[in-house]
């Protein structure tokens, strides 16, 4: 009997250090989830913060934009009310940017000139995308302003010639329309010879 008792307790000792390392094992988890917990919780505050922040540089962004494009219409098309007011939206956890214009705010109202209105905010556009993106600043404009109207040429001129100034770009502009070298910087004629093209500088 005296042998049994004493297995018996053995046993329970046994089973008693067992039932104490789990316990103890549990108090670890449960410090660990606590842990987790909290760092779940930073997480999500600091994924909140950091949202609002990218949110908010977005619209900053977007703004600068909206007021680069809109100058750059209002410098050419003085005789027009126009507004440039790009609209950020979101769909499918994508943020998007619908490019709207407006004319004395009704959207898309441009007349004869709407195709000269397309054609310079593509123009400003492109500068804003070759400073995002640190391109090497030198714009080929091709024909580029070949729809924009005698009366604005001088004005388009000048916005050309602001933007180059002040963003430090080369501009080179190809171009049939006689007007624009009245206020170039240089102006070069290529001619079609018998002996290939020749390039001879006007100005």
């Amino acid at each position: 009997l005296i042998m049994d008792i004493q297995e018996i307790q053995s046993r329970v000792d046994k089973i008693d250090g067992f039932y104490q390392t789990l316990k103890s094992r549990e108090t670890c988890l449960q410090e660990e989830v606590r842990g987790l917990k909290e760092e779940i919780d930073l997480l999500t505050k600091t994924g909140t913060v950091l949202k609002h922040l990218l949110d908010v540089m977005v619209k900053d962004e977007v703004n600068r934009m909206s007021g680069l494009v809109t100058y750059g219409l209002k410098t050419i098309f003085d005789d027009q009310n126009l507004t440039f007011h790009p609209v950020l939206g979101k769909k499918n956890d994508r943020v998007y940017i619908e490019l709207k214009t407006a004319n004395d705010g009704v959207e898309g109202e441009f007349g004869s000139f709407g195709g000269n209105v397309a054609v310079i905010e593509s123009f400003l556009l492109r500068i804003i995308c070759m400073l995002k993106l640190n391109l090497a600043r030198f714009m080929l404009l091709d024909e580029t302003f070949a729809s924009v109207g005698a009366e604005y040429i001088q004005n388009t001129s000048k916005l050309i010639g602001e933007m180059a100034n002040k963003l430090g770009l080369d501009v080179l502009l190809v171009t049939h329309q006689p007007e624009f070298q009245n206020y170039a910087n240089r102006v070069y004629k290529v001619q079609k010879t018998k002996n290939g093209l020749v390039v001879e500088r006007q100005k």
